[in-house]
């Protein structure tokens, strides 16, 4: 006998919650499947790749230290120790690997795997001129050619994608998803929070009024940033700080090897946090000099992207890109942090060149140490060399990229979401 009795109301909005989350599952599989050829497999390939090179050639010293904050943050109490060099949020990527039942540096690949395949499916399916399954593609080449022995073995992919998200929800004008990422972004690797005035400034283009109510994600994620450890672990309040402001300039940085060049023979090398230092009297005063010019170039790339002389995508590349060369540490997992913008463009010569001399840093130290191939100056001298060829290809390939961009800007500005027809418009007609 059929039942008439009628549904009750209460159960109306889990069946509409019920309904939304079926028709998410139906549009995700349908884009792995339109994509599982041209992205999908690819990508797939190039994340085992990565997790056998690091499980069985790097053996990443890093894995051991998230495994380690792990494991201190699971002792009684519970989550009273903190990292000291990372913000504390990054602690919930270090506990993920910790529920699986592997060793964690193959655990730790899983997590790793699914944030690749989310952010190279997100450029396909953001409706926004753009982005498309080419730089999905792209990425893919970058990511291979610079970073596949890191790419498993760091946790950088995670905000790294948070970053691009950001953007690409704020070229959809999503502009809550956007800062919202962003946080996620700051909390887990500090660095997104410098496209913070790129939203702000993109928004109240768009909107016509200033955003003043963002100003709740900045304090949110700085109270987050520091709250977390006060309450927790007060000694850890300022870990990441105290951590950066006392490290030494690191070899890989541009003020490394420039304090290298201009003081051939007064330099020493110091292996202290986790990474081969440069040290000389003039290696203070670049990094500040360096530094400073970071600063007064973000400054001047906000400003032209005020001025709508820029995207937004030239002004989140164009930033980041002064923050890791403006920075007296840039380590080799760095790079990761500029591919997926980089990966918007038509590939550059210089880039990609780039990224093979961020990757040829290891069969160079396998090489040398393997063999003993000369002194340890020597050996550091070339590093530093690498490094610097590394840095000089990204410098070029940013330059030639932004001296095309005024042209494709001009012919293309119109179509950013990003920012409101009027003021496009006003702008125009003001010069």
């Amino acid at each position: 006998m059929s039942d008439d009795r009628a549904i009750p109301a209460t159960d109306e909005p889990l069946r509409r919650d019920a309904r939304a989350v079926s028709g998410c599952l139906r549009r995700q599989i349908t884009v792995i499947r339109d994509q599982w050829q041209p992205v999908v497999l690819p990508g797939l390939a190039l994340w085992g790749l990565a997790m056998v090179v690091a499980g069985a050639v790097v053996h990443s010293f890093d894995l051991s230290e998230y495994e380690r904050y792990a494991h201190q943050a699971l002792q009684t109490p519970l989550f009273h120790r903190f990292p000291n060099e990372y913000p504390a949020p990054a602690l919930a990527i270090f506990l993920l690997p910790v529920l699986l039942p592997l060793a964690y540096p193959w655990a730790f690949a899983i997590p790793v795997g699914v944030a690749i395949l989310a952010l190279l499916l997100s450029y396909g399916t953001s409706g926004v001129r753009g982005l498309d399954a080419n730089g999905a593609r792209r990425l893919i080449v970058y990511l291979a050619l610079g970073a596949v022995m890191v790419l498993t073995a760091r946790y950088d992919i995670f905000a790294a994608a948070a970053a691009f998200w950001s953007f690409r929800a704020a070229r959809q004008g999503r502009w809550s998803a956007a800062w919202t990422w962003s946080s996620v972004g700051f909390l887990l690797k500090l660095f997104p929070g410098a496209l913070w005035p790129v939203l702000l400034i993109g928004e109240w283009s768009a909107s016509g009024r200033v955003p003043f109510r963002r100003l709740w994600w900045m304090l949110g994620s700085l109270t987050v940033i520091a709250g977390l450890p006060m309450f927790l672990d007060p000694g850890a309040t300022t870990n990441v700080l105290h951590y950066y402001l006392h490290r030494p300039t690191e070899i890989g940085s541009l003020p490394a090897a420039l304090s290298l060049l201009a003081d051939g023979h007064g330099w020493h090398l110091s292996m202290s946090y986790h990474s081969l230092n440069v040290l000389t009297p003039l290696a203070s005063s670049i990094s500040l000099v360096f530094e400073i010019a970071g600063l007064v170039a973000c400054a001047a790339i906000w400003w032209a992207y005020a001025r709508a002389r820029i995207p937004m995508e030239a002004a989140c590349l164009a930033t980041l890109t002064v923050v890791v060369l403006g920075n007296k540490v840039f380590s080799v997992q760095y790079l990761m942090w500029l591919m997926p913008f980089w990966a918007l463009y038509r590939f550059r010569v210089s880039w990609i060149l780039a990224s093979v001399a961020n990757m040829a840093v290891f069969p160079y130290s396998i090489v040398a140490m393997s063999l003993g191939l000369g002194s340890a100056r020597g050996y550091a001298a070339a590093l530093a060399m690498i490094y610097l060829t590394r840095d000089v290809l990204i410098v070029i390939g940013t330059c030639s990229w932004l001296r095309h961009l005024p042209k494709q800007w001009h012919n293309h500005r119109v179509h950013d979401p990003s920012r409101s027809k009027e003021r496009v418009r006003s702008h125009e007609s003001a010069r």
